[in-house]
């Protein structure tokens, strides 16, 4: 594994079992996520996204089956690993905050509590230095008289603050690597801003690796280093931030922006892509994407294409897609409206 790769996830597939058949909500998925970068993963609902991750994590139920080439986490091999194992590493090699702290909280235990057990299984503190550090925890994300507030129970706390104690504990044991699933989605706008600038300043001090998962292309925009774009349970595009906003290549990541809602167009109605997302348990031949897309040729309909770097686009610039995709129209996939 590269060493400057905190996480490496290779031909990762992920499938469950239902009564009516098997799902494969992931297909043959490769990431990695580089030492104190932010790595944004978007995409529709049902597309792989938080299901990667909690398979990464190793918190998907019995029904599901997990293969992969590889899956390395800061120089562990997460294949290798028992479930009792992986439980060691949670939180002190890697956290995962979820899109709603309420369920994630505990409403019968004090948020001291909460992050003192933390403390305790991941750094081994006791006594006055265990107290010390859960004060210290909830100060370091900005919430006012922590000591106070460390007695207090979820119910007491606005969404924002959940938010951020539920950061304060998912940092608590110094993890390399934090996956934040829709960190922001429950919260009003201006406190998205402070939570992802709270997650930024974090990172800068501690150089903390992140995972952001999100359907916000704005969120993307502004926090993350590279991004990739998931559709069908598998990774369509993957650049630089930059460089997908600037030269999006895959027809999905152009209807994706090509979506977003711009003050300075007249016209004023939103562009969306046409159709629905496959069944995951029925895809279609060849690409998945084909049915909703506008550009698809006959080999679309045969094969389901790679991901491949693509030809005067910056290095790591990778798409998966049969279509000269620099031929596109502009005008089809609304690339005058990509940028955000």
């Amino acid at each position: 594994m590269t060493t400057n790769r905190v996480l490496d996830v290779r031909g990762l597939h992920v499938s469950f079992r239902t009564q009516d058949g098997v799902v494969q909500a992931v297909r043959g998925v490769d990431l990695h996520v580089l030492r104190g970068e932010t790595l944004g993963i978007v995409g529709e609902s049902g597309s792989g996204k938080s299901v990667t991750q909690m398979a990464i994590m190793g918190l998907l139920p019995d029904t599901a089956e997990i293969r992969a080439d590889a899956i390395h986490l800061d120089g562990n091999d997460l294949l290798a690993h028992d479930a009792e194992a992986l439980r060691k590493l949670r939180g002190s090699h890697m956290s995962m905050i979820f899109q709603d702290p309420m369920t994630s909280l505990n409403p019968f235990l004090t948020l001291g509590t909460q992050i003192a057990e933390m403390l305790r299984l991941h750094r081994g503190l006791r006594g006055r230095a265990l107290r010390e550090a859960v004060v210290h925890a909830l100060a370091e994300v900005q919430i006012p008289k922590p000591a106070l507030r460390a007695e207090q129970y979820p119910h007491e706390f606005s969404g924002g603050m959940r938010q951020r104690a539920m950061i304060a504990m998912m940092l608590a044991g110094r993890p390399k690597l934090l996956i934040a699933d829709e960190p922001t989605t429950a919260l009003d706008v201006t406190v998205q801003a402070q939570i992802l600038e709270l997650l930024a300043v974090l990172q800068r001090e501690r150089g903390t690796s992140i995972v952001l998962i999100t359907h916000d292309l704005g969120v993307v925009a502004g926090s993350a280093q590279r991004v990739a774009v998931m559709y069908s349970g598998r990774v369509v595009e993957e650049a630089t931030t930059e460089a997908l906003f600037a030269h999006p290549s895959h027809p999905y990541t152009r209807g994706l922006l090509a979506s977003i809602p711009r003050l300075d167009h007249d016209e004023g109605a939103l562009q969306p892509i046409p159709g629905s997302p496959p069944d995951l348990e029925a895809l279609p031949a060849g690409c998945p994407f084909r049915p909703r897309c506008s550009h698809a040729v006959p080999r679309c309909s045969e094969e389901e294409p790679a991901l491949r770097s693509l030809p005067g686009h910056e290095a790591g610039h990778r798409a998966a897609c049969w279509v000269d995709l620099d031929a596109l129209s502009v005008s089809a996939v609304g690339e005058s409206r990509a940028q955000p």
